[in-house]
């Protein structure tokens, strides 16, 4: 139960920062982003995008856990 759970916030997260890398970008194209997802942690989705991809894996590893 828990792991889909992360399995779907983490989709929901991936989706979210993709949405936001597209948008944000399409509006923005700055060379800064790296400075600003180091200084903030919010550039274009970038955060968000790489933590739903971190969430997705972390509920694989509880599935197996639970399992075995």
């Amino acid at each position: 139960m828990v792991s889909i759970f992360l399995w779907g916030f983490g989709l929901l997260l991936a989706g979210w920062g993709f949405y936001r890398m597209k948008k944000d970008f399409g509006q923005n194209k700055s060379n800064n982003n790296l400075i600003q997802l180091l200084l903030t942690g919010q550039a274009s989705g970038i955060g968000q995008f790489v933590s739903g991809i971190i969430m997705f894996i972390i509920g694989f590893v509880v599935l197996y856990m639970q399992n075995k």
